[in-house]
């Protein structure tokens, strides 16, 4: 009875074995199938939302304010080759935007109420970025902004 008992536990385990390195081989080749054969992505870039890999130099948040916006950051190449600034205008008249890369003299950019822009910045090497948004009838600018280097 005993030798019964031992042979049946040695078929139970040379079944869960097997069963096991037979899904721990399925699971190597589908790690094997993610890495050469990614996920395609598509890429909104009107779209707010920073994915973790992204560097955020500005989060997501919303502005209201009399008071003109100000807000420098710097860009390192070794944190990606591209930048993002993202403007989505919901006040009531256009604001304006005053972009200064480097050295560089600023770029104006008007963003009519209830429209959104993306400005795309290259990054060569280090370099500071600063942006002024203001009103010139003076109305309550409220707007959502962010920015990520990638």
């Amino acid at each position: 009875m005993s030798l019964n008992i031992i042979l049946g536990a040695g078929l139970v385990f040379s079944l869960l074995l097997s069963s096991h390195q037979a899904s721990a081989v399925g699971l190597e080749d589908r790690v094997k199938d993610a890495f050469t054969n990614p996920p395609i992505t598509v890429e909104n870039s009107n779209d707010p939302i920073v994915t973790p890999l992204d560097i955020q130099l500005i989060r997501p948040f919303n502005y209201s304010s009399y008071n003109a916006y100000e807000k420098s950051f710097t860009l390192d190449s070794d944190n990606g080759e591209t930048s993002n600034l993202w403007i989505n205008n919901t006040s009531t008249d256009t604001i304006y935007v005053k972009i200064t890369v480097g050295n560089l003299s600023p770029i104006d950019i008007s963003i009519k109420k209830g429209t959104q822009k993306t400005t795309r910045i290259g990054v060569i090497g280090t370099t500071n970025v600063k942006v002024y948004i203001y009103s010139s009838t003076g109305h309550k600018m409220d707007m959502n902004i962010s920015a990520r280097q990638f």
